[in-house]
């Protein structure tokens, strides 16, 4: 049983070679992508469709965070203005600033989309947490891009033994806090975020404000 608890587009006329650039980069990260999964899960034991689900009991004791980097991420939304016209950019690795008015944000509604998180050694994890949206009010004209850009519902964590978890999410956007979710003890060296499903909102773009990775304390 899966584990679960409630806790700007891209210019006309771009250029022929960013065009090409970015079908290279999907390339490149579906590569990279395959081949750890598969890698961790031995070769690819799991028939087509199937994911290996890890239900044995949740972590309950304390926890401290441990620290994380991207490594790869599928999708980047193109970089925007705020209502002062301040550029604004949306790379992966704002997931993991520590400011939560920063967002790694992709157009569309996300759904398998993946953030690839790099711990930087085997690392037992046992509990998970995001802010499932872009948590930044406007400071020019009082905006609320919460509200406005799609909620995560739901997302998918795996682990390098190909194991998952799924993260179910609470989308009211007054909520802006992390969503916090206990998983089975797993030792892994790189964690992947995948998005299940995700909210309607006025902006057809999606977005994580935050992450953090937590080990037995």
């Amino acid at each position: 049983m899966v584990a679960r608890v409630f806790d700007g587009s891209a210019a006309p006329g771009r250029p022929a070679g960013a065009v090409v650039a970015a079908v290279l980069s999907s390339c490149a990260f579906a590569g990279f992508l395959v081949g750890a999964l598969v890698g961790a899960s031995g070769g690819g034991a799991q028939g087509a469709g199937q994911v290996p689900v890890a239900d044995d009991a949740p972590w309950d004791g304390d926890v401290t965070p441990v620290a994380a980097s991207v490594a790869q991420a599928s999708c980047e939304a193109d970089a925007s203005r705020d209502a002062a016209g301040r550029p604004v950019t949306y790379e992966p690795a704002l997931s993991v600033d520590a400011d939560p008015e920063t967002a790694w944000r992709c157009p569309g509604d996300g759904i398998g989309e993946m953030l690839v998180l790099d711990l930087g050694g085997s690392v037992r994890i046992a509990e998970v947490a995001l802010v499932p949206g872009y948590a930044k009010t406007d400071a020019a004209d009082g905006t609320d891009r919460y509200a406005e850009n799609r909620r995560i519902t739901a997302v998918r964590w795996r682990f390098d033994d190909g194991t998952t978890v799924e993260q179910e999410l609470d989308p009211d956007p007054t909520l802006r806090d992390l969503q916090t979710f206990r998983v089975p003890p797993r030792a892994t060296q790189r964690l992947v975020l995948e998005i299940v499903s995700s909210s309607d909102a006025a902006r057809d773009t999606v977005a994580v404000s935050a992450v953090r990775i937590s080990s037995p304390a």
